[in-house]
Parts: structure tokens; C-alpha cells; sequence
């Protein structure tokens, strides 16, 4: 059998009771066999013993002892001899014979009756010596125990395939001293078992060969063929499962089948009324992703990309970035000139996912812009916005915010927070916390009031803005990147020989993140954001 080779089930049931017929068949033969030739051996074992005690019973132990004595033949030796043939010839017998031992090891003939046409070689006339072999176990145990054998002695010889029988001859209250044989031929036994089960094996072989047909038949009409039709049902299933003429499976069978074609039939039912809600789940969820792809859109689309984005300001760089996770997230950074020589930063986190998140963001964003250009100070405006953003907020929403004005002319920097991540400042080869007053998220609650705070930039500082999406991404042990990475990172930058650019530093941020990730699915969005002093 090659490997793959596929085979039907019509085929793997035919050689199924093809080897069980021919199995039961054989082990009836075998059976039949055994015992009817043991039959057979315990029938002419009888006859053969009822031959030799025929045998026996003209014989006179007292002339058989002169007969070994003298070893001459007389005229009642032939009288004797002519009645053992008779025997012989009338019962079938091949070998009739009159044995005595003499030693343990040989005996002498006293007769030896066989057919005339019997192929010779040997002579075994009155008192020609025989030595005792294996062949002649069952006669000493004849002689020892002084019982005709119950059982017949089969050996093979230069007399032939023979089958003996032995009954011992001894005169009144005296041990055996002589035994008459007689053997038949074993081919003819085995020749009349041959063609006994010759009839056996024919009549078993019809016998199974009809039993086999018909419980074939039987299988395949019951089995074979449902089973092929489910099977064939079941492939035109998978390709017109939507079409509404597909016929179900028509198998009436009362049984297991029947219970299994009637079960496959509610499954196609079930199958074709999931297909039909997976399709309408299918098509929402696609006008869903197509929908937060456009909230995206927008969301990205409304943050500033241009840079440098101030050509009135050649010493100030800022950059920003941000890394969206696979849904609509809430973060968003935005810079902006006030004043005529300010330059105003913002960096926010919006509770939520979604479209609610980037709706709530859009508001928020042009809030803070608004109350920016107004001319308000970062506190006065993180109050005007917190005000507005809680009225009629049902969904309870809210978002942390940092906002900075920073002055180009006293290179100060005046800033707000309600509760976002406080900014790294890196500045004479040193990185450290901005100091910040946490504040509270916007959006929480109205008439809460936020700290002023303002500090000296000096020249080459950098001021760092990030969400936390940087210090809450995570890897796949589950750790965090938390604050003292991001110190330790900015320290490094700030105590480096080069002066790193506003993109750099962001660039720096972004590439650390994802190689602490090492490939594990972002969870927020990582937005950044830089402002540096140049001289």
C-alpha cells in the first residue's frame, strides 16, 4: 500500500469481511478438521485394537512359546498363519503381527502376516531379530503395564505412514511375554479426510461466500450509501450554503443514520441561519471600522504635521508625534503663536476609545485653541474649558491636559496641568521633573481652580510632553516602561556631547518604547512632543 493511498468505504468494508469470512471460514475448517480426525483416529484405533484382540484370541501362548523355543514351522504354524491372514485381509489390516521381546533392546518375530503384493525387503520369518526404536514405545508400555493400548501408536517407518495397535499375550496369572500388532495405513485415513474436507472447505466457502454478499449488500445499502450521499450532501453544502433551492438530505432510515441525517440536516439549517447573521454582523462591523477609519482620519488630520512649523521663530524647534493603537484613541498635541511672540503647547489624554474619544478630543482641542488666542493666561484657560466641557457631559467624560505659553522674547515659560503626565525638562547636561501641580482632569467637575506656574527655560533646554501611552506601554512580561526608564533615558540624551534636536528626542522616545515592547500589541496611543531653545 502506498503512502496517501485512498481508499472507499465500499472497498475497505468489502476487505473487511473478505479476511473475516476468510478467517471464520478457516477457523471452522481448522476446528473441523481436528475433530474429525481425532474421530477418525479414536474409530480405527478401536478397529485396529479390535483386530490385534482378534488376533490375539486364536492364538495358544503355550505354541507360541514352542514356536520361539524351536523356531521351526510345522503344519499347525501354517494353520495358525493362514488364519491370521484371513483376519488381516477380511478387517483391511496392512500389517498383522506376532512380536516377542527378548532384551530390552531387540524382539523376534513369531509371525508377520501382510499382503502378498506388499513391497518387501526385510525378512521377518520365525525368529528374525528386530531391534526396538523409538517406534515401539506404545508396545513396551503394552508389555509393562500388560493392557492393550487405548489409543493408536502413529509412526513412520521403512514399513510406511502407519497407525498401530498393540494387545499383549500372556498365559494365566503371568506377565506378558509376547504382543500381537496390527498397523493400518495412515493414507488411507488422511486420504478419507482429505476428501472430507475437501466437501467441508466447499460447503464453508459457499456457505461464507453468501453470507459475505449478503451482509455486504446489507452494509452498503444501510451504511456505505447514506453515508456517501451525506458526504456528497455535505460538500454541495459548503458551496451553495447561501442559496435558498439547496434540497436537505432525504435518508428515511430508522436508525442511527436516519438519527445522524436528520441531525446534519438541522445543522445546515443552523449553519445557513448563522452565515446569514455573520453576513449582517459582517457588514455593521465594516460600516463601524470604515467609520473609526474616518474618525482617525480626522483625528490625525487635525493635528499639525508641518516642520519646522514656525519660520518667525528660527531659534525655537518643536516636533511631535503620534502613534495610534488599532482603535480610535483620544490623544492629541497641538502648538500654536499667541500674542505675537508666544508660542502656546498643548498635549492631551481623553478618557476612551472610539468615536465618543476623538469627539470629545476635537471639542476639547478647539476649546483650549480658542481660549488660547483669547489671550488667557494656561490657568484662566484650563478654568474657561474645564467650565464649558462640563456642561451636559451625560457620558462623564473627561481628559487630562498640560498647556505651556512659552515667550521667545524672556524665554520663559508660563504653564498649567489638570492632571496629565508631568513633562521632563532637559537642561545644562541634566534631565528632571518639570515641577507641576496635578491639578484635575477637565471635565470632571466645574468651579475648581488651577495652579499659575512659570519657570526660567534658559538657553538650550528642551522641554519634553509626552502621554501615557509612553509610560504604560508595555512588553510581553507584562512590564511597564514606567517613569524611571523614560528618566533614565533623557538623562543619557542630556548628558550626551551633542545637542539633540526637538525630533531627535522624540524620534529617541518612540524607538525606546518599541523596543521595550518588543512586538507586543499596543494598547494607547504613544504621543510626544518636544520644544527646544536653540542659541
Amino acid at each position: 500500500m502506498t503512502a496517501g493511498a485512498r481508499y472507499t468505504l465500499r472497498t475497505k468494508f468489502a476487505i473487511l469481511f473478505g479476511a473475516f469470512a476468510f478467517v471464520v471460514g478457516a477457523l471452522i475448517c481448522s476446528i473441523t478438521y481436528v475433530s474429525y480426525r481425532d474421530s477418525m483416529l479414536e474409530h480405527y484405533g478401536k478397529y485396529a485394537l479390535g483386530a490385534a484382540t482378534l488376533a490375539a484370541s486364536i492364538l495358544d501362548p503355550d505354541e507360541l512359546l514352542r514356536y520361539a523355543a524351536t523356531l521351526e514351522r510345522d503344519e499347525r504354524y501354517s494353520v495358525i498363519e493362514y488364519e491370521l491372514g484371513r483376519i488381516r485381509e477380511s478387517l483391511g489390516v496392512k500389517y498383522l503381527y506376532v512380536q516377542m521381546p527378548i532384551s530390552g533392546a531387540e524382539y523376534i518375530y513369531l509371525f508377520d502376516i501382510y499382503a502378498p503384493d506388499e513391497p518387501g525387503g526385510t525378512d521377518t520369518s520365525l525368529g528374525t531379530r528386530g531391534d526396538y526404536d523409538e517406534n515401539f514405545e506404545t508396545a513396551k508400555r503394552a508389555m509393562s503395564t500388560g493392557k492393550p493400548t487405548r489409543e493408536l501408536d502413529i509412526t513412520h517407518s521403512v514399513y510406511g505412514y502407519l497407525a498401530s495397535a498393540y494387545v499383549p499375550i500372556s498365559r494365566e496369572d503371568e506377565p506378558p511375554f509376547a504382543y500381537v500388532g496390527a498397523d493400518i495405513s495412515m493414507n488411507y485415513i488422511l486420504g478419507f479426510l482429505t476428501r472430507y474436507m475437501a466437501f467441508i472447505v466447499s460447503a464453508t466457502s459457499v456457505v461464507m461466500a453468501l453470507c459475505f454478499t449478503a451482509l455486504f449488500l446489507l452494509v452498503r445499502r444501510s451504511v456505505v450509501n447514506p453515508i456517501h450521499a451525506i458526504a456528497g450532501k455535505t460538500s454541495e453544502f459548503t458551496r451553495r450554503v447561501s442559496d435558498e433551492k439547496f434540497e436537505a438530505l432525504q435518508i428515511r432510515a430508522n436508525d442511527e443514520i436516519g438519527d445522524l441525517a436528520a441531525s446534519i440536516n438541522r445543522m445546515f439549517e443552523e449553519i445557513r441561519d448563522f452565515a446569514s447573521r455573520l453576513a449582517e454582523e459582517t457588514a455593521r462591523r465594516e460600516r463601524a471600522q470604515s467609520e473609526l477609519d474616518m474618525a482617525r482620519g480626522i483625528q490625525e488630520g487635525v493635528l499639525p504635521k508641518v516642520f519646522p512649523p514656525f519660520r518667525d521663530f528660527p531659534k525655537v524647534e518643536v516636533f511631535a508625534s503620534m502613534n495610534p493603537a488599532k482603535g480610535v484613541g483620544g490623544d492629541f498635541y497641538d502648538f500654536f503663536i499667541v500674542g505675537g511672540d508666544s508660542i502656546a503647547i498643548v498635549i492631551a489624554d481623553t478618557s476612551g476609545k472610539g468615536v465618543p474619544a476623538a469627539l470629545f478630543m476635537m471639542v476639547a482641542r478647539i476649546l483650549i485653541k480658542n481660549r488660547a488666542l483669547l489671550g488667557d493666561e494656561p490657568h484662566e484657560l484650563l478654568e474657561s474649558v474645564n467650565r464649558q466641557l462640563c456642561q451636559d457631559n451625560d457620558a462623564g467624560m473627561f481628559v487630562t491636559v498640560f498647556v505651556g505659553i512659552f515667550d521667545t522674547k524672556l524665554k520663559t515659560l508660563k504653564y498649567a496641568n489638570a492632571g496629565h503626565n508631568p513633562p521632563l525638562i532637559l537642561r545644562g547636561g541634566r534631565a528632571e521633573w518639570l515641577p507641576v501641580e496635578p491639578g484635575m482632569a477637565l471635565g470632571v467637575m466645574e468651579n475648581i481652580s488651577f495652579v499659575a506656574q512659570d519657570m526660567e527655560f534658559g538657553e538650550r533646554g528642551l522641554l519634553l510632553l509626552y502621554t501615557d501611552g509612553v509610560t504604560e506601554a508595555m512588553n510581553g512580561s507584562g512590564e511597564l516602561f514606567d517613569e524611571s526608564r523614560l528618566l533614565e533615558l533623557m538623562t543619557g540624551i542630556a548628558s550626551g556631547t551633542e545637542e539633540m534636536s526637538a525630533k531627535d528626542a522624540v524620534e529617541a522616545v518612540n524607538a525606546a518604547v518599541l523596543d521595550f515592547s518588543g512586538g507586543a500589541e499596543q494598547a494607547d496611543d504613544v504621543t510626544v512632543l518636544a520644544l527646544r531653545e536653540r542659541v
